[in-house]
């Protein structure tokens, strides 16, 4: 992306496929940016060793990450690898973020089992919250040559703070394109009035009400209409349903813009986007001057 100088690259001893790592190199080649891999393992109680005994069956994915690294430093490109352990693996990425200032975070992601309790926050929501810079959640899938990247935008609210970073989101999402050699797509959806289900007419003019905001915002980027998508249905079904129909390499979407006690209960949209994407997601964090 433009002005992307230092990347974060978070590995998990939990996989031997490393995508994190593998497109952050990748990222970094084409921006010419510096990479810290940060390892993160959790470390054992004595009071869990006692219980469950000794844990030595850990998985180690060392020799593959080391391999990457030198492949890495090969191509010209300057690589940090650090271990870190800590009783919360969280911990460690807040600590990491504290030593130097990353303008991305890469994770790879794994699709959580159903939560049936739905206070109990997921892996990427507690992610979100320890980082304050935005996250890209890479999964195993490739990036295609020529493919597109999809923005969500919300255009239902008018305030100068979600008007700007709408116009954050398409920025950095131009920026990702022209990084990778992709198209972007600008995507809005939208909810059924219940009080104009029964009026033949009203859908349509509440189709052509929500194009019509997303046109007025994107006017001053010069988007083509069939750039330009509007579909009716919840965000969380909606966005994998898009992003897998227009062949994405990656959504770009807002976070952290809602933080009231609705928003704590329900969780992240992207929580949900989540479980159901084929591709990558970038979790955009809203500028800290707004």
């Amino acid at each position: 992306m433009k002005n992307l100088s230092n990347i974060l690259t978070l590995v998990q001893p939990r996989t031997n496929d490393l995508i994190s790592i593998k497109k952050s190199i990748l990222l970094a080649k084409k921006s010419q940016a510096t990479i810290t891999i940060l390892s993160m393992r959790e470390k054992v109680s004595s009071y869990h060793k006692w219980l469950h005994g000794t844990v030595n069956n850990r998985f180690d994915n060392s020799e593959q990450i080391t391999a990457l690294v030198n492949f890495a430093k090969h191509e010209g490109i300057t690589i940090n690898y650090e271990i870190k352990e800590e009783y919360h693996k969280f911990t460690a990425l807040k600590n990491q973020l504290e030593q130097d200032k990353y303008d991305l975070v890469v994770s790879e992601y794994q699709k959580e089992e159903s939560r049936l309790w739905p206070f109990n926050k997921s892996e990427y929501t507690n992610l979100i919250n320890a980082s304050d810079t935005s996250i890209l959640f890479v999964s195993s899938q490739k990036w295609m040559n020529n493919g597109n990247v999809l923005a969500a935008i919300e255009t239902e609210e008018n305030t100068l703070a979600h008007t700007t970073f709408n116009n954050e989101i398409i920025e950095k999402c131009n920026d990702l394109a022209n990084l990778l050699v992709n198209k972007v797509h600008l995507f809005n959806c939208y909810l059924e009035n219940c009080s104009m289900s029964f009026q033949d007419l009203e859908p349509k003019k509440e189709f052509y009400s929500h194009l019509e905001h997303l046109n007025t915002l994107v006017k001053p980027y010069h988007f083509e209409e069939k750039y330009l998508h509007v579909e009716q249905g919840l965000a969380d079904d909606i966005i994998p349903s898009q992003a897998h129909k227009l062949n994405a390499n990656i959504v770009v979407m807002g976070c952290g813009e809602h933080n009231d006690w609705l928003s704590k209960i329900k969780g992240h949209t992207i929580d949900y986007v989540l479980d159901k994407l084929d591709c990558d997601l970038l979790a955009l964090k809203q500028s800290k001057r707004h």
